[in-house]
């Protein structure tokens, strides 16, 4: 298990009751607002979205940050519910389930992943990320520091194909069929390094695939939640 970092205190949002469902957001967005479309899932799941670090309530301590960061911090709001939690991750939110996943498999029992890809950044991506971060900066100044702080960490994120095969949890890839930022056979190159992972391809559906998609989204959730609970029963 990695080193943790200096412990910070991630703003969370939590309602509902059943078997934990953490929710990660992407670059820019808040735990509230990637949690409310999940609002039909609080009668079964107990729902818990932090803001990542740099976003909404949460801190900003001095860059510069990597991936594992951001899952060390969720890592311990994972502990401090209970552990083996179904893990929804997109963008920023998914890269950080992913390091979760490898570096913390015992707090993982299901992952939901949308809108990353198994690959490092070629030159021309981290440049991308590097631009993103510096527009960040001229246009939000100081509030927007720690959301700046974070797309340098996408730029820089590590190369995990030949760590992937070590997630053993039910894992379902959703890709929005009309995502730019990272196209659906990407995302599906991530669901053939997961051993036994599911790739569903969402029609009409972006980047933003909570927004765009939520029935596809909880759905998924609800049949990894079966297939999570079959596992514990055969193991």
């Amino acid at each position: 298990m990695p080193s943790l970092p200096p412990a910070i205190e991630l703003n969370a949002h939590l309602f509902g009751e059943g078997r934990p469902l953490l929710v990660l957001h992407d670059l820019g967005q808040t735990g509230s607002a990637a949690a409310e479309p999940l609002a039909p899932l609080a009668q079964t799941f107990r729902i818990f979205a932090p803001d990542l670090r740099g976003h909404g309530g949460s801190p900003t301590p001095p860059g510069p940050w990597s991936i594992d960061d951001f899952a060390s911090d969720v890592a311990r709001v994972v502990s401090a519910e209970g552990g083996q939690a179904i893990v929804l991750g997109v963008g920023l939110g998914a890269a950080t389930a992913l390091a979760l996943a490898l570096g913390h498999p015992g707090l993982v029992s299901g992952l939901v992943l949308s809108g990353v890809s198994p690959r490092a950044e070629e030159p021309e991506g981290q440049e991308r990320w590097i631009r993103v971060a510096r527009g960040i900066r001229e246009r939000l100044g100081d509030p927007g520091e720690g959301i700046a702080l974070a797309a340098e960490a996408m730029g820089t994120r590590p190369d995990l194909r030949g760590a992937l095969p070590q997630i053993e949890t039910p894992t379902v890839v959703l890709a929005g069929d009309g995502d730019r930022a990272v196209p659906a056979e990407t995302q599906r190159e991530l669901s053939v390094w997961i051993r036994g992972a599911r790739f569903e391809a969402v029609p009409g559906a972006g980047h933003d695939i909570l927004a765009d998609a939520p029935d596809e989204v909880i759905g998924s959730i609800r049949r990894l939640a079966g297939h999570a609970n079959e596992a514990v029963v055969a193991a």
